[in-house]
């Protein structure tokens, strides 16, 4: 019952960026930025929407390469996963995604640190479940050997959508 549990809200709470043309930096960050944290946090846009865009077609090697190797995953339930068993769900086909879009998108960057946080619309089947969600969600990136990774995820429902 429990690994049921947890794909069901696997669904629910990893979810992947929008399009870069569809994220939003605040306009206050962005005022205050210097060259290289603009840079920053388009390096962090980039490996986010290359993560959202390996959960939607459920590419293990790329998922695999952009989660780090000590992720934590927190479910809507408030069960964790991490990189091995986020993995599996992806790998057994009981977690597909048809739309994962991002909106209000904010990125911070603390060195080789970065904060995501945004809004998401979710739409998956996960095991015989359907799920259509409104979220929350917060993604923890840190710069490794020259890549960025991410290495905490936690996701809140807000309200089912039609």
């Amino acid at each position: 019952m429990k690994k049921a549990s947890v794909v069901f809200f696997t669904a629910v709470c990893i979810i992947g960026s929008a399009t870069l043309g569809q994220t939003a930096v605040s306009q206050a960050s962005h005022a205050r930025s210097s060259p290289k944290s603009t840079n920053t946090i388009q390096q962090v846009l980039t490996a986010d929407e290359a993560r959202r865009l390996a959960m939607l077609h459920g590419d293990i090697a790329a998922l695999d390469a952009l989660l780090a190797d000590d992720v934590t995953i927190f479910w809507g339930d408030g069960t964790a996963d991490d990189k091995a068993s986020t993995l599996a769900l992806f790998r057994s086909g009981r977690l597909r995604y048809s739309q994962l879009e991002y909106h209000n998108t904010r990125v911070r960057a603390y060195g080789q640190t970065a904060v995501v946080t945004g809004q998401a619309h979710v739409k998956a089947q996960s095991d015989e479940h359907t799920l259509a969600y409104l979220v929350r969600q917060t993604r923890v990136y840190v710069r490794r050997k020259g890549r960025w990774r991410l290495v905490a995820s936690q996701t809140t429902r807000v309200a089912p959508v039609p």
